[in-house]
């Protein structure tokens, strides 16, 4: 997609750092490399003795921006120096991922994402430490669970911003939506986005975040990320649906089987049940996340897979054709960085492929309603639980993941864990005063 930059004085460089947070410093625009220093200790990637690293824009996603007259937008990849790609820039994994499919398995991965959010009319903080905290939250509309849900239904307010989020995506970023609308919590929106490579989703869902928040700030709205803001509500979750193709044939797909799947992707199924608590540690990395990860709120809790079955955390959905038959993975949450949590989910159903793992028969029943089920199926409890798995099952990502990027994410979630768990939440003080 070629953009005339004629008038363009700013680029704003976006580019994300090791856990995930959307990053931005603004330089001049020029016709060449577009390009800035930036203190790597500021962004976790380096020690403040040799901080120096350079972020550097892809100017294939170079945009206009729509409210900026004179500014654009390109996603850059963090580099150690002027040629050298950072071994903790996540977006260059999830370029190596792809081509690592294609290189070994003669596959091409086709990812898509459903995003889930909240948009809140407030949502304020007050933090005066060490003995005052609070916050507001005042919804755009009000679902009850158990007697009304939000899936779906009219409200002008959201159907307006989705709409506004939506044609922007389309008409400044080139971004496919295959749809929007409102999901089973108050205030909480979805928007589903076209199955692209690795680093094109990832950069997909970037752009879709931070549209979000500039439409919501422009609204007097607060669009919220966090899995599990409302108690007694549906979190959000950030799906990923994944599909291998060999040229236009989804190997995904067996028209025989009884649930359109061939073997190889029951072998993928295996893999990321084998893999499952330790993906977890990437697909919902925050302290928030196992809030959302509790039964009776269609988010999954054990490790199981299903045809046409929420319960589960690895999903068939039912499909029209051949062609669309693909896995959704259901733990994933907007915490997550989308690159490496896309290629880490990948990895793990390539390890099931190269080691023949089957997953079993697909499990038909509310997945809630199990009693005593082994720690194994069960998705850990706690981000520290969580890290603790990926310390112990992470050779899977060996061959795209380096190791200094593994112990330098695992180490950071620690310190994340560890400085959010040790401040206690309101319901905490009225429960144990």
């Amino acid at each position: 997609m070629s953009v005339i930059m004629d008038d363009i004085k700013w680029v704003e460089i976006h580019y994300t750092d090791l856990l995930g947070r959307l990053r931005v410093v603004v330089v001049k625009y020029n016709d060449g490399r577009i390009m800035s220093g930036v203190d790597g200790s500021s962004i976790g990637v380096e020690e403040i003795e040799e901080s120096d690293v350079f972020v550097v824009g892809d100017r294939e996603t170079l945009r206009k921006l729509p409210w900026n007259n004179g500014f654009a937008r390109v996603i850059g990849n963090i580099y150690r120096d002027s040629d050298t790609i950072h071994p903790l820039d996540s977006r260059n994994i999830a370029k190596n991922v792809g081509e690592y499919v294609v290189r070994e398995y003669g596959l091409t991965p086709l990812v898509g994402v459903e995003l889930e959010y909240f948009v809140f009319k407030e949502c304020r903080v007050e933090y005066k430490p060490p003995f005052s905290a609070l916050y507001t939250v005042k919804p755009l509309d009000r679902s009850i669970k158990g007697v009304s849900s939000g899936y779906h239904v009219f409200n002008g307010e959201l159907d307006s911003y989705r709409n506004e989020v939506v044609e922007v995506l389309a008409k400044w970023f080139n971004i496919d939506v295959k749809c929007h609308h409102h999901e089973v919590a108050s205030s909480q929106v979805e928007i589903t986005l076209a199955p692209d490579s690795p680093v094109k989703t990832g950069d997909s869902v970037q752009t879709v975040k931070y549209i979000a928040r500039r439409v919501a700030e422009r609204r007097g709205y607060y669009a919220c990320f966090t899995p599990k803001p409302l108690p007694g509500e549906n979190g959000s979750g950030q799906h990923i649906h994944i599909s291998l193709w060999r040229n236009t044939e989804n190997v995904f797909s067996d028209s025989n089987d009884t649930y359109g799947l061939s073997q190889t992707a029951r072998y993928f199924i295996g893999g990321l049940i084998s893999h499952a608590r330790a993906l977890a540690a990437l697909v919902a990395p925050s302290v928030n996340s196992y809030k959302r990860l509790i039964p009776g709120y269609e988010a999954p809790v054990y490790v199981f897979w299903g045809f046409k079955n929420r319960s589960t955390c690895i999903r068939v959905p039912l499909v029209n054709n051949g062609s669309s038959t693909r896995i959704e993975f259901r733990t994933p949450d907007p915490t997550c960085n989308p690159y490496l949590a896309i290629s880490a989910v990948i990895m793990a159903g390539l390890d099931g492929i190269k080691k023949k793992i089957d997953p079993g028969d697909p499990v038909d029943e509310n997945i809630y309603s199990l009693r005593k089920v082994p720690r194994e199926k069960r998705l850990p409890a706690s981000l520290l639980e969580a890290l603790e798995e990926l310390e112990n099952d992470n050779e899977f990502l060996k061959p795209v993941f380096p190791r200094e990027l593994i112990e330098k994410y695992i180490e950071a979630k620690k310190r994340e864990y560890i400085e959010v768990n040790q401040h206690p939440s309101p319901i905490e003080i009225l429960m144990y005063s």
